[in-house]
């Protein structure tokens, strides 16, 4: 078994996610490595990834958010409350973006900056990726003549585009949403 190609898919995933998975699954389609071992790998990378993105936000979110121009613009925001609203849904918010494009940055960013479960953000994340990146490698693997083109003009496409812009508007929509209701079961808590 070639180690080297395995290291690179797990790394390569730090670029982008699902065209290293993809690649694993053509791979694997093509008999150069083992189906196990290409899940693994990209198993591997996929997780530490999300790993990274949640540790950017928890140590660097903070300070970033406090710089005077970024801290004037989102005072009225309702930010604080917004830690409580991913908090008390964060299983369901870490599994709906691992299958959303372009949402897991910004959610795992912001469950790094304001929420407070760790261990539930690690073990969430990880359910997440065991469920996502098996089902890519396999089914690219099985039927990768339909798979690989659909997810890269996805990935790359208008197509693509567009749904990652409405993704991240519904995020921003739900998170909206979120921060209202957590100001709303606060002031209920208060009055």
């Amino acid at each position: 078994m070639n180690f080297s190609v395995l290291a690179a898919l797990a790394v390569s995933t730090l670029v982008s996610e699902d065209l290293a998975s993809i690649g694993a699954g053509l791979l694997a389609r093509e008999g150069r490595i083992p189906i196990f071992h290409a899940v693994a790998a990209c198993v591997a990378g996929v997780y530490l990834g999300d790993l990274a993105l949640w540790w950017l936000g928890h140590f660097f979110g903070q300070r970033v958010l406090a710089l005077p121009a970024i801290a004037n613009r989102l005072r009225d925001w309702g930010l604080p409350a917004l830690g409580a609203g991913i908090d008390s849904h964060l299983g369901a918010t870490i599994l709906v973006s691992r299958f959303l494009p372009g949402s897991r940055l910004p959610v795992y960013l912001a469950a790094g900056i304001w929420g407070r479960r760790r261990a539930a953000f690690i073990v969430w994340s990880l359910v997440a990726v065991i469920l996502w990146t098996p089902l890519l490698v396999v089914s690219t693997a099985l039927f990768g003549n339909i798979v690989a083109p659909v997810v890269q003009n996805l990935e790359a496409g208008v197509l693509g585009s567009v749904l990652t812009a409405g993704v991240v508007l519904a995020v921003l929509k739900v998170t909206s949403w979120l921060t209202a209701a957590a100001t709303r079961g606060l002031q209920q808590r208060f009055n």
